[in-house]
């Protein structure tokens, strides 16, 4: 699996900062005044031949060498843990060994640091050193205050655990050449093969006489029947929907995250997940809400990036998602904000748009309680690696982890990160810099359907870089943003609804009795493995 369009983009961010890092064990040694320390940082950038990975490692290594030249006395190693799953696996062993070989910094999601400070003690307390006059944040505090802020509301009532590194949220990414026909006829050109090598390449869907133009659709009532639009004006894309696996070969629609997609409704429809102690989500109303969704699911209108064609069985990989909407089998993607990076092939045209909203009213069959909200309140989930920082058992150690984090997130080197990577700065001022200045000002560029030289590709994947850039000031100042309530649990929940709606959507159920015994049985295993 590699994102092979990624090796066209010319991503010039590394050229800020100068590249290399000195290659060290995971120890400290004190020294008195100005003693030798090493940090180790666990994250998932690796220099392993994907460009997208290998991109990101070498602009950290670029971070840390310039951060060794004004610190001497300090290194930072990044080791590579393949994921952020696999980080906080390998955080939790390393715990139950003792604590030996933690490293002082990992890029985890915040679920896990509660379980690793309430049952260990083991997470350094960042707090404690936003206003030291040596390494707090000082004056520029109110740069990265939002992000802090929107971090720190995950923990309710509890201490801050873990500090915002690189921010996402979720947009809807359209095929705007398919948007766009009217009548019958290919929806934009097939990619030429001989121009565009190794990449993937674009295969015009081609519409019915019916086809008119589409609106952009903002509540999910206009998606579904929009969906339904779409498999009528396309019939030879959505003919046979389903592989011998019983993936999907084609859908209209496909929300990338099953858990996201769960948790985001239950949001913007009041419907209980998780609060600072509790497991919420095995109710009446969240189990409707499935049942709604399973059946779309079964009309082949929607379906998750875990029920596309499989590539490899004994890894467990699916088939990108963006990369069917690149081959033009899906024509709405609700993704990561940073998945327009991926969208540059050659033949068609992507549109960048907020989320639409959901509510009671745009669930067909289902019946709510009064407290659920009929029409919905948009939200979108924050989401993207935090960074936890771990006790050092040494004050200079611990000062050093912090120096660090206030240095690898300051304006220029997020404006860096964000270049490289398509993920949201934590500083505000990152968004005024010359670099990513560039960027959201290409949100206004016209684009073509054709991207078959570098110069194109990378117009057309700054432009959508730079869309998402525009939705994310939109979800700030709408107040849009979330993150789930976080709890011990939390970590364990987010894995269960996860599972929970893969299962739903995988298992042959048709009537209505078999939907709803299946919804029924997969809450309860869900919820059961949550609270173990």
């Amino acid at each position: 699996m590699k994102r092979s369009v990624c090796s066209l983009l010319a991503l010039a961010s590394v050229g800020l900062i100068l590249a290399g890092c000195t290659e060290t064990s995971s120890s400290s040694t004190t020294t008195g005044s100005g003693e030798e320390i090493t940090l180790t940082w666990w994250n998932d950038y690796a220099q392993t031949g994907d460009s997208a990975t290998t991109q990101r490692y070498d602009y950290v290594q670029s971070v840390i060498e310039a951060f060794e030249t004004d610190h001497p006395n300090i290194h930072v190693v990044q080791e590579n843990h393949n994921s952020y799953g696999e980080i906080a696996g390998d955080v939790t062993n390393a715990l139950s060994a003792g604590g030996r070989n933690l490293p002082n910094i990992a890029s985890v999601y915040p679920d896990n640091a509660v379980i690793w400070d309430e049952t260990e003690g083991a997470v350094l307390h960042p707090e404690q050193y936003f206003e030291d006059p040596e390494i707090g944040f000082g004056d520029t505090y109110a740069d990265i205050q939002s992000s802090i802020e929107a971090e720190k509301s995950g923990y309710g009532s509890g201490p801050l655990l873990t500090l915002p590194y690189s921010r996402s949220s979720e947009a809807m990414f359209i095929n705007e050449t398919v948007f766009d026909k009217v009548g019958e006829g290919a929806c934009g050109n097939d990619s030429d093969p001989a121009v565009m090598g190794d990449l993937e390449k674009y295969t015009a869907p081609i519409a019915a006489s019916t086809k008119v133009a589409y609106d952009v659709p903002t509540t999910w009532t206009e998606m579904i029947d929009l969906a339904r639009q779409m498999k009528a004006d396309f019939p030879e894309v959505f003919a046979n929907q389903r592989d011998s696996q019983n993936m999907l070969t084609a859908v209209p629609i496909c929300y990338d995250s099953g858990d996201n997609m769960f948790i985001t409704f239950c949001k913007m429809m009041g419907i209980p997940y998780t609060d600072e102690a509790s497991v919420l989500f095995n109710n009446d109303d969240a189990k409707q809400m499935m049942i709604q969704l399973k059946k779309w699911n079964n009309e082949g209108l929607i379906g998750t990036a875990d029920q596309l064609p499989i590539t490899n069985a004994e890894q467990g990989w699916h088939e990108y998602s963006t990369s069917m909407v690149n081959y033009g089998k899906v024509f709405i993607l609700i993704s990561s904000t940073t998945s327009g990076m991926y969208l540059g092939v050659d033949g068609y045209r992507a549109g960048v748009y907020q989320t639409p909203t959901i509510g009671g009213r745009d669930l067909e069959d289902a019946t709510f309680s009064s407290s659920v909200s009929q029409t919905g309140e948009h939200y979108a989930i924050s989401q993207g690696p935090s960074l936890v920082l771990f006790e050092g058992g040494d004050e200079a150690i611990n000062r050093a982890t912090f120096e660090f984090y206030t240095f690898l997130t300051n304006t220029e080197n997020g404006a860096g990160l964000s270049n490289t990577t398509g993920y949201f700065p934590v500083r505000a001022s990152s968004n005024d810099t010359e670099e990513l200045r560039e960027i959201i000002d290409a949100a206004d560029d016209t684009i073509t359907d054709k991207s078959n030289s570098e110069a194109d590709l990378t117009a057309k994947t700054n432009h959508y870089k730079g869309c998402s850039y525009q939705i994310n000031e939109e979800y700030i100042s709408q107040n849009d943003y979330f993150i789930a309530t976080i709890n011990d649990k939390s970590a364990a929940t987010r894995s269960a609804v996860g599972t929970m709606v893969n299962t739903i959507f995988d298992t042959v159920a048709t009537t209505d009795s078999e939907i709803e015994t299946l919804v029924n049985n997969a809450f309860q295993t869900a919820y059961l493995a949550s609270i173990q």
